[in-house]
């Protein structure tokens, strides 16, 4: 019989949509193999010594046999500070789009050298944790992001079609990219709006931007949305788009192909590990305009490649089922 754990699951922020979605889903795959689970992030605003302590709190009063932290660019620098109680299995998982976009670095170098296991979510990330941390190659392994079943539920959009991207608006996610792709199939004669799904880290720049480039009136900013929201949009897009220019492996992108959307993606980080160009989306280089544009115009042009596209992403996304990957983790906390 497998042991039954005591497990602590921590991410950054309960308020952020992916740290959100990745402790939902882990900690019901972990609750339904039996497992004691309690969810920790840091309140908002917490300094490091603060959560550092309420985190080391939560450990004592669990009694807890493991800890599953999953560090993003911000926001775990809280763990440098905490006190591992003797003889807990610690695994970290690098989910943040790039190392460079690390706060705390000398924090998470410390956390490293403690946990027991490391995992990355794609091979770019693990490759980048080697080459930040040398010492933890051999015990880091690869262990993919998820996404649970999202089938689309059919239905045109009332009004013209749009083009959906979801991820925080902040300058290595490359909306400013798709902004310029955009103006330009615009400007080639398209019937296109463009749904944009999450928070706005830019102050108000990026709408800003968009009024300067005369598209504002084509774009639809709708703030950070719940899942139910996100899965409707899924479901009446005409196709997705993810024009990052740093990335490890984005839940938004596997929860689209989920969905049989057909994706035009930029290269970065992981995500060729999930879309072959040509056979389960389109691939562009990451920064080009150009690239994107070509992919924005062939998918919005041609609805036998979307449909084609859209199918094979579906059985590429099977791949990345949660189930797989929370036995993946449990194996390596030691269940």
């Amino acid at each position: 019989m497998k042991r039954r754990l005591r497990l602590l699951l921590a991410v950054p922020s309960s308020g952020d949509p992916a740290h959100r979605r990745v402790a939902r889903a882990l900690a019901a795959r972990y609750r339904a193999r039996g497992h004691r689970v309690r969810v920790f992030s840091p309140a908002v605003g917490a300094a490091d010594a603060a959560a550092a302590g309420a985190f080391a709190a939560l450990l004592r009063a669990q009694r807890s046999d493991a800890a599953h932290v999953h560090c993003f660019s911000r926001g775990s620098g809280f763990l440098g500070r905490v006190r591992f109680p003797p003889g807990l299995r610690l695994v970290l998982t690098h989910q943040g789009a790039a190392l460079d976009l690390l706060e705390g670095p000398a924090a998470f170098r410390r956390a490293l050298a403690r946990a027991d296991r490391v995992t990355a979510v794609s091979a770019a990330g693990l490759r980048e944790l080697g080459a930040f941390a040398p010492g933890i190659r051999r015990k880091a392994c690869l262990v993919y992001n998820g996404t649970d079943p999202f089938p689309a539920r059919g239905g045109r959009p009332a009004g013209r079609p749009f083009v959906l991207t979801v991820g925080r608006i902040a300058a290595y996610k490359g909306l400013d990219l798709m902004a310029l792709a955009f103006a330009g199939l615009l400007a080639d004669g398209a019937d296109l709006d463009w749904a944009a799904v999450g928070p706005d880290q830019t102050g108000g720049e990026f709408q800003r931007f968009l009024r300067r480039l005369g598209i504002a009136d084509r774009v639809r900013l709708t703030g950070a949305l719940p899942p139910r929201r996100v899965a409707s949009l899924l479901a009446r897009c005409l196709f997705f788009a993810h024009p990052s220019r740093l990335e490890n492996m984005p839940m938004a992108l596997l929860e689209a192909m989920a969905a049989g959307k057909a994706v035009a993606a930029s290269r970065a980080g992981g995500i060729p590990e999930a879309v072959a160009d040509g056979r389960s989306g389109l691939l562009f280089p990451a920064g080009s305009v150009r690239g994107l544009q070509a992919a924005l115009t062939r998918l919005h042009s041609d609805s036998g490649l979307r449909t084609r596209l859209g199918r094979a992403a579906l059985r590429r996304a099977r791949d990345f089922s949660w189930d797989r990957i929370a036995d993946r983790y449990l194996e390596l906390l030691g269940a």
